[in-house]
């Protein structure tokens, strides 16, 4: 599954970059507590465009829930601290469709990662953190 989902991170950067000189800033967030069941994965993969702020998103969830393909995210805040991002994934629990809002956020000083997963008409959210490898990555 880690070797598939590399591949999938791999193919998400190449169709992310628009602009020949666009960088792409890759997190390979690796988040402790969770396991491949959970609402929250155990590793999650956030790809920026910084020419045109596009976001992209993939863990294993999104991909078996959206039909292999990563889904758009959206820059939150970008500032010295911190870089927030924030998503929606589709699921069906049960046999309801439920609306899960994702925000992530990385600290830059100490590369941890924090999320936060709210599903819409529930009163509960959950949270876990972790830590990012960021790499930039230039077309």
């Amino acid at each position: 599954m880690l070797r598939w989902l590399t591949a999938a991170f791999v193919a998400i950067c190449a169709s992310v970059a628009t602009a020949a000189e666009a960088d792409l800033v890759a997190y390979k967030c690796s988040v402790r507590g969770s396991e491949s069941l959970d609402i929250i994965q155990p590793l999650v993969f956030i790809i920026r465009d910084t020419a045109s702020d596009r976001v992209v998103v993939s863990d294993a969830m999104i991909l078996a829930f959206n039909d292999g393909q990563p889904v758009e995210g959206r820059l939150v805040v970008d500032n010295a601290s911190r870089t927030t991002f924030a998503w929606t994934v589709e699921v069906i629990l049960q046999v309801s469709p439920v609306k899960l809002r994702y925000r992530g956020t990385y600290v830059k000083s100490s590369g941890h990662f924090s999320i936060l997963a709210e599903p819409t008409g529930y009163a509960n959210n959950f949270t876990r953190g972790g830590t990012c490898q960021v790499d930039t990555l230039s077309r």
